[in-house]
Parts: C-alpha cells; structure tokens; sequence
C-alpha cells in the first residue's frame, strides 16, 4: 500500500512575503545579528588601522666580495611604493604583526559579506533596515 504524501510549496503558500514582514522574533533575530556584524566589523578595523601593512622581503647585496642579507618591509603610501629597512631584532615581531592581519582582513571580508547578505534578506518594501534604523 502506497501514502500519499502532499507536498508544502513554499512558493506557492507565501507569495510575495518577505522574512521580516512574517514573523517579529526572525526580524528581531536578524537585526541583532545585523548589528552584531557591524559592532565587530568596527572593531577588527580598528585593530587593522594599528598593525603595519605591507610585504616583508629579503634584499641580498654583494660588496667587496661578501654577501649581505637584510630585510625590508614594501608597502605604498599614496601612489608611491615604499621599502622600508627592517632591522633583525624586529623581524619576528614584524611577521606576527603581518600575519595577524592577515587574518583579520580575511575575518572582515568574512562580515562584510555576512553584513551584505543579512541586508538582502531585510530588506523590506523597497529600502533596507539597517541596525541603527531599528532600535
């Protein structure tokens, strides 16, 4: 013996309904989550504008027969592309520094596009609800 079993469309039942307009506690949900983002987006920016930016590279130089090997740190300023001389007592500090952010350029891409998304989804009736027009 065979069940028939129906089949909810989703589609077909909630025509033309966005996820804020059903239900508060998702809305609610979502905002929160929105302005979560945000507050953390700020923050790891805040810590970027404190660490160096830039490459670190080694430099060999030859002279009067004897090889030299130093470091520099590449970045640009403006238009410009600047070598700055790393000396070897700040080497190590400098490729933490470089790798963490590393990282949090890799965690803010992660929230601003978690930011975007959560935008798309609120967005209600032709404008989109942002965490400070909520609260």
């Amino acid at each position: 013996m065979i069940k028939r079993v129906d089949i909810f469309r989703h589609e077909d039942d909630n025509i033309q309904m966005n996820v804020v307009e059903k239900d508060v506690v998702v809305s609610e949900m979502l905002s929160d989550e929105l302005s979560r983002c945000e507050e953390a987006l700020v923050s790891i920016s805040q810590a970027l504008s404190n660490l160096p930016k830039g490459s670190l590279g080694p430099r060999r130089k030859v002279y009067k027969g004897k090889e030299y090997k130093y470091h520099y740190l590449k970045f640009r300023q403006g238009d410009r592309v600047v070598s700055q001389h790393v000396a070897e007592n700040d080497l190590e500090a400098l490729r933490n520094k470089l790798s963490q952010r590393k990282k949090y350029e890799m965690e803010a891409r992660i929230y601003k596009k978690r930011i975007a998304y959560l935008k798309r989804i609120m967005k209600a009736k032709g404008k989109s609800i942002g965490s400070q027009e909520n609260r």
